[in-house]
């Protein structure tokens, strides 16, 4: 039988996991409401400083979360890597990208739920 504490800490990953990938939509759509150009460039920490996610000690570890979403969206076409450096990859999204359509009509919610339902498919 498994450890109780095993099946809360897969919890509080996935919970977690969850409000990272839900924190990325919002940050992006942000960007994207307010671009004035045909292309947004991040990087993960830039991310997770901007909107104070966390103290210093959990940065780090939540920038990884992050990346990883972010290399997932990469895989699947919806974003692409820019450059990649000694401070690591800088990410970007095009105006003539779907995600940047779907960041533009619907909530972080919405999109999050649209992405899930489209790897389901996969």
């Amino acid at each position: 039988m498994a450890d109780i504490r095993t099946l809360s800490r897969t919890y509080v990953d996935k919970t977690d996991s969850f409000r990272i990938k839900l924190i990325t939509l919002r940050f992006l759509r942000e960007q994207v409401q307010n671009a004035k150009g045909n292309l947004i460039t991040f990087r993960p920490s830039k991310v997770a400083q901007d909107l104070h996610l966390y103290g210093r000690q959990e940065l780090r570890a939540k920038t990884v979360l992050i990346r990883t979403f972010l290399d997932d969206l990469v895989q699947r076409g919806y974003i692409t890597i820019i450059k990649r450096s000694a401070r690591g990859k800088v990410y970007g999204l095009y105006k003539t990208n779907k995600l940047w359509d779907m960041l533009t009509l619907y909530e972080p919610e919405k999109v999050l739920e649209l992405l899930e339902a489209e790897r389901i498919q996969e």
